[in-house]
């Protein structure tokens, strides 16, 4: 009872330990990637992205603000056997500064980016909106507009790796069933989609977070343009959380 009221008040819950699965591809579905995001705690989020089983997965965390709504480290590394994880990237947000610090260790040396963030709060977009499918859980009125600057590291660029799209600007367009949930669908738009290249983006209306987003720009290389849909969510915790993990490399030869 004490859950509902607070739903019915438009009050965020914690879901502590709760998965959310989505889908990550390009909108005419080719690529399709497995991202789960993973509440570990109040401020810390874990996501894991992986393909066929077997292969090369990524394994990112990211340290959250959800006072300002933006993530204050991420920490990027890949999957390893029995839901080990191998960090080689940090990204940390200088608020003095207002800038985002990035270091990537390559196996012919490291190299660094800076990126001045001149739009608060802000989200890495090749993060694969996990920083906001959270932050947006806080807001206190979910159909209001939203603004924030989308950052994207894209290493193929290196040593220019690292870019500021511009803002993203997010209008409330209206409540509708999406995918089988209420939810709130908006329009993206703003410098950061130049030339018409935003689209829509779904937030579930009860709790907050992406059911859907079909966008215009990539956010990794072999993208042409980018969607993200929701597959399931699942409160099952640490103990779930490590069996999807541990499970990719199993019997793997």
């Amino acid at each position: 009872m004490i859950i509902a009221a607070l739903l019915l008040a438009g009050q965020p819950i914690d879901r502590i330990g709760r998965i959310y699965t989505y889908v990550r591809s390009g909108r005419d579905g080719s690529e399709a990637e497995i991202v789960r995001v993973y509440r570990a705690d109040r401020t810390h989020i874990e996501v894991s992205k992986m393909r066929e089983r077997c292969t090369n997965a990524a394994y990112v965390t990211a340290t959250l603000d959800l006072e300002r709504g933006y993530a204050t480290r991420l920490g990027g590394g890949r999957l390893r056997p029995h839901a080990g994880r191998e960090e080689f990237a940090v990204l940390t947000y200088d608020p003095a500064a207002r800038r985002i610090e990035a270091r990537i260790a390559l196996p012919a040396g490291p190299i660094e980016a800076r990126v001045a963030i001149a739009d608060m709060p802000w989200h890495l977009y090749d993060f694969d909106l996990a920083s906001l499918t959270i932050a947006a859980q806080y807001r206190p009125d979910r159909r209001a507009g939203m603004s924030f600057g989308l950052p994207l590291v894209w290493p193929d660029a290196a040593p220019n790796f690292f870019r500021y799209l511009g803002r993203a600007d997010l209008g409330f367009v209206r409540a509708e069933r999406h995918l089988g949930r209420r939810t709130y669908r908006f329009e993206a738009a703003g410098p950061a989609f130049a030339g018409g290249s935003g689209g829509p983006i779904w937030f579930d209306a009860a709790e907050g977070h992406i059911v859907e987003a079909r966008w215009g720009i990539p956010n990794h290389s072999e993208y042409r343009d980018f969607a993200l849909r929701l597959i399931g969510v699942s409160d099952g915790g640490r103990d779930e959380w490590r069996r999807l993990l541990s499970a990719h490399y199993e019997r793997c030869g």
